[in-house]
Formats: structure tokens, C-alpha cells, sequence
């Protein structure tokens, strides 16, 4: 039910929107426009609710981005990549797309990568950036706020080859002696209570953790006791970057590390260290071991490549290391030949005395 009515000396409308919810407008003191809006806004109903025709809602693209943090990104990221997706909204997106969402075209946003481009973002760098922008406007279009996304059909610059650095077995070592707590201590940027902790009785078991499960250092350091399976030997990471669950075994190097740690009263994680802290001991000691061009995170890489190198095959990678895309864990193929050479070797070609000499044949003739 739609009308028209009096309230004082203005005139107003109440009519039921598309979802059935009422509405009351005030529209002024004329009865012919108040009249005029309600048939507009009755014909904007009629569109969506039996034509599926959206009118666009009007919004700010700043007020916007504060909507899908707060509706999406909130409620369905890590922690980590909130804070990650966040920086990229308040730092590149909001400064450049100025004005209402809906004045977002795609030559403005094909305008947009190539400034981030010349001011010496990398093309993986952009190609993240246009993903996330993306996802944000499919986002709007679901929330009624455009009809089409801008975004459909344009083009992000090709991502570079991904880092692929691992330990060598002799950088291995060398580090391994690098991070014994007698070396560290000599250190004197390795000194302060955190610190000393963390050199004297933390760091080798983290890094011999790291190496042995392919674990992020966000993972590990989220890790809390009750995480810790030792007698099913596993571990339950349940702050992921994908912000899922992941089991992961622990062979006897990771079993030992973690059974060696020693237990605080004052907290529950395993490593109560901040990044930076890990950071800075962790540099210091690829330092000492005399190891070019190696960071933290690389020895998930090194954990990924010694698993192509054994002959583990992709799937089982892709599953430890925690991978939604199996495209992220195909960057270790190469280092395994062993699972081209098994294909070939289970190649069977049909011949007389062949169970698809039958088939073959029959496709022949």
C-alpha cells in the first residue's frame, strides 16, 4: 500500500520498498510533487522487484570503504590481513579515487595502476592491489550499490616470478651454528630481558620449527600450548593467514624443538615475542653465518623445496603448507623431477597383450 498524506503544512509519502520494508519521506508543501516522487519511487520498485533492474545507491567512495571494512573484511580476514588490506585502502585506494563510488570507471582504474607503477611499485605489488580493489567492487554490486563492476575486463600487470630462496645443506649448518645461544649472546644488540629470552632459550627451536613444519612466523607466534599435540605429535594452527584451521605434523626435529621449549607461567604461547624482536635476532644471526639475501619466511621456502626435492608430490605440498592456490605451490615443480619421471614411467601404451589393446583398435577401425 502506497499514499500520500498531510502532516502538518508538508505533504509525505509511505509506500514498501522491494524487500517489503515500509518507508516514510517527507517530501515538502506541494501535493502534485509529493504526488510525482512517490509514482518515480513506486516505478523504481516495480523495476527491481519483477525486472531484477537495481537503481544504483549514491555513496561516497571513502564512506564505502569504510562499509566494507567493517561489513566484510572485519568479520572474514586474519587479523594480519585485515590490518594488510586496510593499509592498502587508507594509503593507495582512498587518496586516488576521489568523489562517489560510482564515478569509478576502468580507464580510472587502469589510470591507477599505472601511477603506482611509475612510482616504483612492483607489478606483483599492483596485481594484488587490483585484486583487492576487484573484490570491492563485486562487493558493491552485491550490496546494491552499483549495477556492473568497473573492473570487469580490465587487465593487472603480470606478477614477477615468486621468491624462491632456500638454504643450501652447508648454509644449513652454518646457520644452525649460527643460532646457538653462546653465539648470539656475544652479540651486544642481542642484550635486554625479551631479548636474551629469546636468543638464549626460543630462537633455535623456533627456527628448527619453522624449517620442519612450513609454518608462517605469524603462525608460530600465535601458537598456544593447547595448540600442542606431543603425543599424536601435531599441531593446530588456528590463526592462518586464510583465517582457517590447519593441522600440522610434527616430524622428530619439530617434536624435540617444541618439547625442549621452556614453559612460562605468565603466558600460553609458545613464543611470546613480538615480529620485530624475532626479526632483528634472527637477522643478526643470518648475519653471522656469513648467508646472503635470506629472510624468515624463506625457510618456508626451504621447507616447500627439500619436500619437492624428496619427491613429495604437489598436492601434499600445497596441504602442508596451507596453499588455497595450487599455483602458488607449482613455483617448486621444477626442483622435482621425480614426479615427471614417475608419470612417464607409469605411461603404458597399448599394445597386443595390452588391457587397452582392446579400446585401441576398436578406436583404429
Amino acid at each position: 500500500m502506497a499514499r500520500v498524506f498531510k502532516r502538518g503544512r508538508d505533504w509525505w509519502i509511505d509506500f514498501l520498498d522491494e524487500e517489503g520494508r515500509r518507508h516514510r519521506k517527507k517530501i515538502g508543501p506541494n501535493y502534485r510533487v509529493a504526488q510525482d516522487v512517490l509514482h518515480d519511487i513506486l516505478a523504481k520498485v516495480a523495476k527491481a522487484e519483477y525486472l531484477g533492474v537495481v537503481e544504483e545507491r549514491k555513496i561516497g567512495f571513502t564512506d564505502f570503504c569504510r562499509e566494507y571494512l567493517e561489513r566484510y573484511a572485519r568479520t572474514r580476514l586474519s587479523p594480519r590481513s585485515y590490518e594488510r588490506e586496510e593499509g592498502i585502502i587508507r594509503k593507495h585506494f582512498i587518496p586516488f579515487f576521489k568523489g562517489y563510488l560510482k564515478a569509478i570507471t576502468r580507464s580510472k582504474i587502469e589510470a591507477y595502476m599505472a601511477q603506482r607503477l611509475e612510482g616504483g611499485a612492483s607489478p606483483t605489488t599492483v596485481a594484488h592491489e587490483f585484486s583487492r580493489l576487484r573484490h570491492m567492487l563485486n562487493w558493491a554490486v552485491g550490496q546494491g550499490y552499483l549495477k556492473r563492476s568497473p573492473a570487469k575486463g580490465v587487465k593487472p600487470p603480470k606478477p614477477e616470478p615468486g621468491r624462491l630462496r632456500y638454504l643450501t645443506a652447508e648454509e644449513l649448518a652454518r646457520l644452525m651454528e649460527a643460532l646457538e645461544p653462546s653465539s648470539l649472546m656475544e652479540n651486544p644488540y642481542n642484550k635486554g630481558d625479551k631479548v636474551s629470552d629469546l636468543v638464549r632459550g626460543y630462537l633455535k627451536p623456533l627456527v628448527i620449527l619453522a624449517i620442519n613444519t612450513g609454518c608462517r612466523l605469524g603462525e608460530l607466534l600465535s601458537l598456544e600450548w593447547k595448540d600442542v599435540n606431543l603425543r599424536e605429535r601435531f599441531i593446530t594452527l588456528e590463526h592462518t593467514k586464510n583465517n582457517e584451521r590447519r593441522i600440522v605434523p610434527l616430524n622428530q626435529e619439530a617434536y624435540e624443538a617444541i618439547k625442549g621449549l621452556p614453559r612460562r607461567i605468565d603466558t600460553e604461547r609458545l613464543f611470546p615475542f613480538t615480529r620485530h624482536q624475532v626479526h632483528g635476532a634472527f637477522y643478526r644471526a643470518v648475519r653471522r653465518a656469513g648467508i646472503k639475501d635470506f629472510r624468515f619466511h624463506d625457510l618456508r621456502h626451504t621447507f616447500a623445496s627439500y619436500l619437492a626435492m624428496s619427491g613429495a608430490n604437489m598436492r601434499t605440498i600445497q596441504e602442508l603448507l596451507g596453499h588455497k592456490d595450487m599455483r602458488m605451490t607449482l613455483r617448486y615443480s621444477h626442483l622435482s623431477p621425480a614426479h615427471l619421471k614417475e608419470a612417464v614411467n607409469n605411461l603404458k601404451l597399448p599394445g597386443e597383450d595390452s588391457e587397452l589393446a582392446p579400446m585401441w583398435h576398436q578406436r583404429e577401425s
